[in-house]
């Protein structure tokens, strides 16, 4: 989540009626209502580098960008995403438009029976099984959002007339990239990046 104004800001806009970033939106996550752009991005679970990245209102579904976060993935063996992307039509583009394997967290609220779940939806759920081992690496995707939001100050990106917010997410995924990409070449773990942000 990256938020264009502070919390109390959107909130006394809100009242007004007067939010300024018209692109971002209000959404419940674990730390409560919060109001900015969602950043939705693939990651290579080998080299942790991001390959692509989309952004949204903070009320976007992870759904609605799926079909789009799957594209970025193809070449590789699987797809990791948590229970937001779980859904009979999504495993059905992933079958049929990639290739790819998924194993995705179940959303338990959508029903576990056999005989109601639709079929690429019961296959799916018997991949994930299959492969719930991999499922854990995902956590790696939190790492990353951690060091771009903590680290890199995505979290807070404020609104200015004409903000390309997408540039300005980009510039951060870049630097994060470009630290993961030196650490490579130095054999050092690739998300060694404090010594490097504070020689910067």
């Amino acid at each position: 989540m990256s938020k264009s104004c502070k919390g109390s800001t959107a909130q006394r806009r809100r009242k007004r009626g007067k939010c300024k970033d018209h692109g971002a939106s209000w959404t419940k996550t674990n730390k409560g209502w919060q109001y900015g752009r969602k950043v939705h991005i693939s990651l290579d679970l080998v080299n942790k580098l991001i390959i692509d990245w989309i952004i949204t209102g903070g009320s976007t579904h992870d759904s609605k960008v799926a079909p789009k976060m799957a594209d970025t993935c193809k070449g590789f063996k699987y797809i990791l995403a948590d229970s937001a992307y779980d859904s009979n039509q999504f495993y059905g583009y992933i079958f049929e438009k990639t290739g790819l394997i998924p194993v995705i967290d179940t959303n338990r609220r959508r029903g576990l029976d056999t005989e109601k779940q639709k079929q690429f939806r019961w296959l799916a759920i018997g991949l994930k099984k299959l492969h719930s081992m991999r499922y854990k690496l995902r956590e790696e995707i939190e790492r990353t959002n951690s060091i771009l939001e903590g680290i890199l100050d995505s979290e807070f990106i404020w609104y200015t007339r004409n903000r390309d917010f997408d540039t300005a997410i980009g510039l951060k995924i870049l630097t994060y990239n470009l630290v993961v990409i030196y650490n490579h070449l130095h054999h050092r773990s690739l998300r060694k990046i404090m010594d490097i942000i504070h020689a910067v």
